[in-house]
């Protein structure tokens, strides 16, 4: 069998090992330059020997045996110009499956792929954006240096996504009204998310959201151009609640601390309602609410410290939730209650010792994380957690993970559309197959589903300080297969949740 890379100029025919006889060794051949081809029994490529034979004065009489000799079915000469001719037709057949232009890209292709990538790079949910801007910098660079999409570079755009939802919507407007974007990735905040969706249909962009956990994103509205490509907060809660009813079977009382919004609020129903589910008997003594990165969280606190819960439940990120721990561990809150963080693993790097250990952190049910698979023997989270540590002097948190899945979708939608029209895609022709696209990631495989919300695998465990890093990392590691954590196509988040089993 002989492989052609899509086809295009400058893609690497690999002789196989029945033929090698014609090469010598295997030999990976450039497509689009001249290269002799040698063997082991010529001094050259077969045309200079050939040559060679002529310049030399052979008799017509020699030279026709040896042609008679060389097209001898089973002459080892006869078998190198089979090979020659298998080749040449494959590059054919190759070639016409995709058409491409002068420069090897597909026929249609623009010079570059423009993207605009939006996150936060200010204020306290800067440390979300940090690690997001240095995955996508680092991916880019990467499939540039490699060829980009098929020869097409990526071209960045880089926005912040702080100032709230009125400014994003203008933002929006702006990337694809004057930049001209050919595409969106990104959004943390799901206040955002939910102000750009209906814009981004209207103007018919692109839009894959990365971090944004509302189930509302893709349930209360039919979407055409946007695309989620990380699972809904009902992940994260439903892991959270069979994984505390692992470790305290017995308890009897839980609260929530929250961000009045979007977010925070989904994130407590859904846990509520699964640890009501799954332990009925349970008794709820206290349900609070911030504002947006409150920062200050000293009366939380000491509401908490009172009640003496035996769980307490927050989705606190970003700024917000370093500044939490670090006021809270100094009280004893960690040490009175089990504290359930479901976005706890992306801050571990930032509040080093400040973490105690036996705090149930979770990468918000994301598959990957920097010890798991383990890079000693996965090589595409080794690549990945070598070279964004090399690049930034941090481990990939959960942020990271999720900015490389919608990366890595928009790639393979993009690789996959050309495949099968054998030239560059509409955003039509894109969405079309990114509806039903399954592509790998470091930590598993994302799975995109018709309604546009993807599913995958999760993941929580227990904080335990570490000598070897100087901040804590996960031990006790429980995953789940994405069936159990995800909601049926076509069912409500909530239903669902209503509906769960316990288990482990």
């Amino acid at each position: 069998m002989v492989r052609a890379g899509a086809g295009a100029l400058g893609s690497t025919l690999l002789v196989p090992a029945p033929r090698q006889s014609a090469f010598g060794k295997e030999k990976a051949i450039k497509v689009g330059g001249i290269q002799p081809l040698t063997g082991p029994d010529t001094g050259g490529g077969l045309g200079d020997k050939f040559s060679q034979q002529l310049s030399r004065g052979k008799s017509k009489s020699s030279l026709g045996a040896r042609r008679s000799d060389m097209f001898r079915l089973h002459h080892p000469r006869t078998m190198k110009w089979l090979s020659l001719v298998v080749i040449g037709g494959m590059f054919l057949l190759a070639l016409a499956s995709t058409k491409v232009d002068a420069q090897g890209r597909p026929k249609g292709a623009p010079s570059a792929l423009k993207v605009g990538f939006v996150d936060f790079f200010s204020g306290a949910a800067a440390t979300f954006g940090g690690p997001g801007k240095a995955t996508t910098e680092w991916l880019v660079a990467k499939w540039n240096k490699e060829g980009g999409i098929r020869g097409v570079p990526i071209k960045l755009v880089i926005v912040d996504e702080g100032g709230g939802p009125k400014k994003q919507v203008t933002e929006l407007r702006r990337l694809v009204l004057d930049e001209k974007v050919d595409a969106v990735v990104g959004y943390t905040s799901s206040g955002n998310c939910l102000a750009i969706s209906p814009v981004a249909e209207e103007l018919k962009i692109l839009t894959i959201v990365h971090i944004c956990g509302t189930h509302r994103l893709t349930e209360d509205r039919k979407l055409k151009y946007v695309f989620r490509t990380s699972n809904n907060q009902a992940a994260d809660s439903v892991t959270l609640a069979r994984y505390v009813l692992a470790l305290k079977p017995n308890l009897k009382t839980i609260a929530g601390a929250n961000e009045d919004y979007a977010w925070g609020r989904d994130s407590w129903e859904a846990f509520k309602i699964a640890m009501k589910k799954l332990k009925p008997d349970v008794k709820v003594v206290a349900e609070l609410w911030t504002r947006f990165q409150a920062g200050e969280y000293s009366a939380e606190i000491s509401r908490l410290l009172a009640e003496k819960p035996d769980v307490i439940h927050s989705s606190f990120w970003g700024g917000g939730l370093i500044s939490f721990v670090k006021q809270a561990s100094p009280r004893g809150l960690f040490k009175q209650s089990l504290v359930v963080l479901s976005t706890g693993e992306q801050v571990l790097q930032n509040v080093g010792k400040s973490m105690p250990d036996g705090v149930v952190a979770a990468p918000r049910a994301t598959p990957g994380y920097f010890l798991d698979p383990d890079p000693a023997t996965d090589a595409m989270q080794k690549e990945f957690v070598e070279g964004l540590y090399k690049q930034n002097k941090r481990y990939p948190d959960y942020p990271a993970y999720r900015t490389y899945q919608a990366w890595g979708g928009l790639k393979a939608a993009y690789e996959k559309a050309i495949d099968k029209h054998g030239r560059w895609p509409t955003t039509d022709e894109v969405i079309k197959v990114f509806e039903t696209l399954s592509w790998k990631v470091p930590g598993g495989t994302i799975t995109m589903r018709p309604d546009h919300q993807a599913v995958h695998g999760g993941m929580v465990g227990l904080t335990k300080m570490s000598k070897k890093y100087g901040f804590a990392i996960l031990e006790k590691r429980v995953r789940h297969n994405a069936k159990d954590i995800t909601p049926p196509l076509g069912m409500k988040t909530l239903d669902w949740v209503r509906g769960i089993q316990l288990k482990n």
